[in-house]
């Protein structure tokens, strides 16, 4: 019997577009792991506003972010670029503004009391809005770059990998920034963002130039983008979210373990930073222990997207689990001085959530095909806006429980610490996403788009796609 026509398959892509789409997570994730990793300590030791205050400040700029990605999801979806895609167009316009506003979030005002939280909450929520208008075009792009599975995979392992090297080039290179720029310029971490906000920009213009976008027939072509239209669409997409999670099993699946991973895991990396300077009272070794789980997922990258090809995404997020929770008892439970063994935790613990990291964004393009599949909607920035509400509505929550936990611990910024603090650091630090990585294995337990599964939706959906009359 002859095999069906595809209307989907493009073929592989060459390493030039993987690499040219990819590289856009290195600009991006020079601003998001500058923000995880650093904002908060920012507020908290340098601005030296409260931990209840901070994660205020913090939390409203994550639930701003979370919820204006829907909203840009729904311009996304409908706006028509012509011949330079339909997201391609908001990483040349939104590349500049951006850069602008996360410097200005590392900016010392001369203000103290509430008109310093006000203006580091401001500032937090202006550097967020640029950044989805950017990363929610970007991120909805993989769905058009290709609908082959195993060729997603190798895109988000790709991406991960340009992701990681922004991580590592934060985590270890920022501090060091700072610490050369401080006594020689007024404003040390204000200087460091602008030079990060320089490189990052260049990078999101170059993913620009080097992509191209396949075009796909959905219900809005032709429709005018009007704010009506938005409004509209935005509304009906609101009322419609909880039916459609419903009937698309796994992106509710795949939304529900990327809440809770993000609020559970979010606790390690923010609290490493004060467990190393107190605690340890190395915190010249900050960078390092930073570094090491963005090491491991560029190591472990390529391994976790062979693994999910020769089994399934969902198998390969079960044995990340057990890495993680494995690391993260190991680093509780650890009583050795030795700063090398608690490294060799961490990297336990970067090799799991690696996994998580690319599963995570090589399983969501798969549920537009399903929705697609089963609702006749692609809506790929939808899909991706609601996945990105869930993720910053998670981290908001984690700043909120962050500050909450650490006034209620008894920190106070820049002096020593009592024991019991330093006890109930470390406890939220590795029990909390313990727990998280459990939860989430349950809940991706009966995840069922497998590498086979997968090819029985494109089979039917290239049948539709053939019974569909010309334009």
């Amino acid at each position: 019997m002859t095999a069906p026509v595809s209307t989907r398959d493009q073929g592989p892509l060459t390493w030039g577009r993987r690499a040219g789409y990819a590289v856009g997570d290195l600009g991006c994730n020079l601003y998001w792991q500058s923000i995880s990793l650093f904002l908060y300590f920012f507020y908290t030791d340098v601005l030296g506003i409260s931990p209840v205050w901070a994660g205020v400040a913090f939390a409203v700029g994550s639930m701003f972010d979370a919820i204006s990605d829907p909203v840009m999801g729904s311009i996304a979806d409908r706006t028509r670029g012509g011949a330079r895609g339909r997201y391609r167009p908001y990483l040349l316009w939104g590349a500049v503004p951006l850069g602008l506003s996360f410097a200005a979030m590392f900016y010392v005002p001369p203000l103290s009391g509430l008109a310093l939280v006000v203006y580091a909450t401001l500032a937090h929520v202006l550097c967020r809005t640029f950044f989805t208008v950017v990363s929610i075009p970007y991120l909805a792009m993989s769905s058009n770059l290709t609908s082959d599975s195993g060729e997603r995979a190798n895109i988000a392992g790709l991406r991960m990998v340009f992701a990681a090297t922004g991580a590592v080039t934060i985590a270890f290179f920022l501090p060091k920034l700072v610490a050369a720029a401080t006594g020689q310029v007024a404003q040390p971490w204000f200087v460091a963002a602008l030079l990060v906000a320089a490189i990052a920009t260049l990078i999101i213009l170059a993913c620009y130039f080097s992509t191209r976008e396949n075009a796909f027939t959905d219900e809005h072509q032709g429709q005018p983008l009007t704010l009506r239209s938005i409004l509209a669409d935005v509304v009906g997409d609101v009322m419609r979210f909880w039916g459609m999670l419903r009937k698309n099993g796994p992106l509710a699946r795949v939304f529900g373990a990327i809440v809770v991973i993000s609020v559970a895991l979010t606790m390690f990396s923010k609290n490493v930073l004060y467990l190393f300077k107190y605690g340890l009272e190395r915190p010249e070794l900050i960078p390092v222990a930073l570094v090491i789980p963005a090491a491991m997922l560029i190591l472990c990258a390529p391994l976790w997207v062979g693994f999910s090809k020769r089994t399934s995404k969902r198998t390969a997020w079960m044995l990340g689990s057990v890495f993680a929770g494995c690391g993260y008892l190991g680093f509780y439970f650890n009583t050795s001085a030795a700063v090398g063994v608690a490294f060799g935790w961490i990297a336990l613990i970067g090799a799991g959530t690696s996994g998580f990291a690319i599963m995570y964004w090589a399983m969501l393009p798969d549920t537009v095909e399903y929705n697609e599949w089963q609702l006749g909607e692609r809506n790929e920035a939808k899909v991706v806006g609601f996945a990105t509400f869930a993720q910053k509505t998670a981290l908001a929550i984690n700043a909120l429980i962050l500050g909450q936990v650490l006034q209620w611990l008894g920190y106070v910024a820049n002096q020593d610490m009592q024991a019991a603090t330093l006890a109930g650091i470390k406890a939220t630090m590795c029990l909390v996403p313990f727990a998280g990585v459990l939860l989430s294995a349950a809940i991706l337990w009966k995840y069922p788009i497998t590498p086979a599964y997968h090819r029985r939706m494109l089979a039917e959906l290239s049948q539709r796609d053939l019974l569909q009359p010309k334009p």
